[in-house]
């Protein structure tokens, strides 16, 4: 069995993250991912200003900047019914297809010295930090065995792993996510985000490198079941009620790649630690899609959990009490955000959704709903 310092479940932002810092620092680092780099995801694929400090401390700016993302700096938000509420962004935004971002960041991760195995599946982890860990998974169809002082769950919005560990959140309201690719005549969305309300669910446009569109989008699972199932049928729903999102995508080709849909997704904070392991990412709460938000916090996340585990491994903190310093820094850092996003998700995608539909919440409250969500502090007129 082979002795790590570390081992981090999942590859995306938050691991990849995790496992840069610990890496650079000199530890040895195994990351595991049950998929295969490059891939594509569903995502709205919006890189917020806010990521980019993190996107630098991982040594990966040049990187991003490189595959030449799209520069977005202003979006508006479209109610089913009434005028468009536009807004500029405090910083600018990146769009940046996971399909690249992904692979950049994990292959930041092997530079950095990390051993990253793809097309593993973790079956079970056991241990403590005091104890050390045992971390089982099956590669290339062989069962192996990694021994490890501290392991880091970065494994996303759901794993098998999530019902081992008994986790509540499963049990809460499920929404799913769907996304596609559009071509051809994607000018009219240069620079910009746009943002579509429909009953149940909202969805967001924007350009990635290369000028492809990409279209992300929730809907929630009473709301699906009345469409007919297939991701066609939800977003043709989607159209029929929103005449701006029907309006752009007709002026688009679909792309190659199709839809991609998600598993069940639960919009919440989840428990920051978990049986001796530091959560991060979505693995440790996901954040509404609406809030633009998500990839920086992964990002934030697993930097954070990585330089609690450096301070573990060198000895600044103890066994004793490396888990509640992670929970503490992580409420302080990520609880406000999760809070106005549930808040907000009740106002976007609840009982209040039909009247915003309809007109009959005001400008007035869709500008409160643009300003916290996206932490801006003036909307245009």
């Amino acid at each position: 069995m082979t002795a790590w310092d570390a081992v981090v479940v999942g590859a995306g932002p938050a691991g990849s993250a995790a496992a840069t810092v610990l890496s650079v620092a000199g530890r040895r680092v195994l990351l595991l991912e049950k998929d295969c780099f490059p891939r594509a995801k569903v995502c709205g694929e919006f890189l917020s200003g806010d990521a980019l400090a993190s996107i630098k401390r991982l040594g990966a700016r040049g990187a991003v900047d490189a595959l030449a993302p799209e520069r977005i700096e202003e979006g508006s938000v479209h109610p089913a019914r009434g005028e468009a509420v536009p807004f500029r962004l405090p910083t600018a935004a990146l769009g940046i297809s996971r399909f690249r971002l992904d692979e950049l960041l994990a292959s930041r991760a092997r530079e950095a010295g990390a051993e990253a195995r793809f097309s593993c599946r973790v079956l079970s982890t056991a241990g403590s930090p005091r104890s050390g860990f045992s971390v089982r998974f099956v590669s290339e169809g062989v069962e192996e065995e990694a021994a490890a002082r501290a392991v880091i769950g970065a494994w996303g919005r759901w794993d098998a792993l999530d019902r081992r560990l008994e986790r509540t959140f499963l049990e809460r309201a499920r929404f799913f996510g769907f996304s596609r690719d559009y071509r051809g005549d994607t000018s009219a969305l240069a620079g910009r985000v746009r943002l579509y309300l429909f009953p149940g669910g909202y969805c967001g446009l924007s350009r990635v490198e290369g000028g492809e569109a990409n279209l992300a989008g929730v809907i929630s699972e009473s709301e699906r079941r009345k469409t007919g199932g297939s991701w066609e049928d939800v977003l043709r729903r989607a159209r029929r009620f929103n005449a701006a999102l029907e309006a752009d995508l007709a002026a688009m080709d679909p792309g190659p790649r199709g839809f991609l849909g998600t598993v069940p997704v639960v919009f919440t904070a989840k428990p920051a630690t978990e049986d001796g392991m530091l959560m991060a990412g979505d693995a440790a709460g996901v954040l509404d899609p609406f809030s633009g938000q998500g990839q920086a916090a992964a990002l934030a996340a697993g930097i954070l959990a990585g330089d609690t585990t450096l301070d573990l491994l060198v000895g600044r903190l103890s066994p004793d009490l490396y888990l509640a310093t992670y929970e503490r820094a992580w409420r302080t850092r990520f609880s406000r955000r999760f809070g106005w996003s549930a808040a907000l998700r009740r106002l976007i995608l609840g009982p209040l959704l039909g009247r915003i539909a309809s007109g009959f919440v005001g400008e007035r409250t869709m500008r409160y709903v643009i300003r916290k969500l996206w932490g801006i502090g003036e909307v245009e007129s």
